[in-house]
């Protein structure tokens, strides 16, 4: 019999949901009460107030790369299945589901609250390539941070942790490590080469989406090294790192 490598608590999972329907709410709250936007919301954006980093993405447009990195943000949906096609998984198949469940959740959630928290223009609202359409759309002021980075690194980074955890002497850990790294990256690199996002708004994405994919696993892992906790705290949860 596979050994179990996860285990699942009331307070520690009632933690997690808990907190991330309530940045997911929230988030939505607050993208509710913004008003429209109109054409003279984009007289004031200049590119010369961005980081200097981010300066150069408000010269790009470009569908193509728009397209190709929805199917990347759509097949990362799909990686961690990939997971239960071993025995071991299959075996630990109730606690890999439901972190997957709070993996997806968690940074939904804290995604969601950012870009209703944070108002920033995506780079296609300082170019005049972009028809008027797009920039009034309801998303051009939620640039911080990119949902779709942070979606592929959470999926990814999860997905090769647990490879690693069912398979911690095999080889081809490498292998699915160095492409929960590439994912995320070249998902990044599409959506500002698309004008959809700003490097910085790649970079959070990445580390955001990274650390809750990686962290989840790790909360509820059975045999660890290191000490991993969740905790309540007032107006969220707090994660205890102990060696």
């Amino acid at each position: 019999m596979a050994q179990k490598l996860y285990d699942t608590s009331w307070k520690k999972d009632g933690i997690i949901y808990g907190s991330s329907t309530s940045f997911l709410l929230g988030g939505q709250y607050i993208k509710g009460r913004k008003n429209t936007l109109t054409e003279a919301n984009f007289s004031f954006l200049r590119k010369e107030t961005l980081f200097d980093i981010d300066q150069g993405a408000t010269r790009n447009f470009s569908s193509n790369a728009a397209m190709t990195s929805d199917y990347f943000r759509d097949a990362a949906w799909i990686a961690p299945m990939t997971l239960f096609l071993s025995r071991q998984a299959r075996e630990n198949s109730k606690e890999i589901l439901m972190m997957y469940s709070e993996v997806i959740l968690l940074n939904g959630g804290i995604t969601t609250l950012a870009k209703g928290a944070i108002e920033r223009y995506r780079p296609y609202a300082y170019n005049p390539i972009a028809s008027l359409d797009l920039k009034l759309s309801s998303t051009t002021n939620r640039s911080f941070f990119s949902g779709h980075v942070s979606h592929v690194a959470s999926l990814s980074f999860f997905t090769a942790t647990v490879f690693d955890d069912l398979y911690p002497e095999s080889d081809f850990r490498y292998v699915v490590w160095a492409g929960a790294i590439a994912a995320p990256a070249i998902t990044g690199y599409l959506r500002v080469k698309a004008g959809r996002h700003f490097p910085t708004d790649v970079i959070v994405g990445y580390g955001v989406g990274a650390l809750v994919g990686y962290f989840i696993p790790e909360l509820h892992k059975i045999t660890r090294d290191s000490n991993v906790d969740i905790i309540g705290v007032d107006g969220g949860l707090g994660m205890v790192y102990t060696f």
